[in-house]
């Protein structure tokens, strides 16, 4: 007489469930790591956008008009600067020339530019300071 061993039966369900169970939480596992990178990569893009537009942003707030005191630019690649300015301080200095002292012709000014660089949700803000000088006086107007 032969006696049969039932103690096996059913090992092999439980070895089934449990490789499904590792094998489903490896793919979500895997998927939110990929969600993650995604959103770490657009981040850099971002960052990589504005990064590259700031020498832009610098040579344009050089170069304008600086009077008007504020404004808002497109920048491209859907970049949008965004400043205002203030005067910190001015001067017109003295010449000295062989007769005495005279005023310089010109006017300094010292601004302090504080600008916002935007794209997409991300926002930095910035600061320099921008030195120009104003022509009062022309050329012939001054008497040596």
């Amino acid at each position: 007489m032969e006696i049969k061993n039932n103690s096996g039966k059913g090992f092999i369900l439980i070895e089934i469930l449990i490789a499904g169970f590792i094998l489903t939480s490896s793919i979500a596992a895997t998927m939110y790591l990929f969600r993650v990178g995604s959103q770490h990569l657009e981040r850099a893009n971002i960052s990589n956008v504005l990064s590259s537009k700031l020498p832009q942003s610098l040579n344009f707030l050089k170069s304008i008009d600086i009077e008007k005191k504020d404004g808002k630019e497109e920048m491209g690649d859907g970049v949008t600067l965004t400043w205002n300015a203030e005067v910190v301080s001015k001067m017109r200095p003295m010449l000295d020339i062989s007769e005495g002292s005279i005023q310089s012709p010109h006017e300094l000014i010292l601004y302090k530019v504080n600008f916002q660089l935007n794209h997409k949700s991300t926002k930095r803000d910035y600061e320099i300071k921008v030195f120009k000088f104003k022509r009062l006086v022309s050329p012939s107007e001054i008497l040596f």
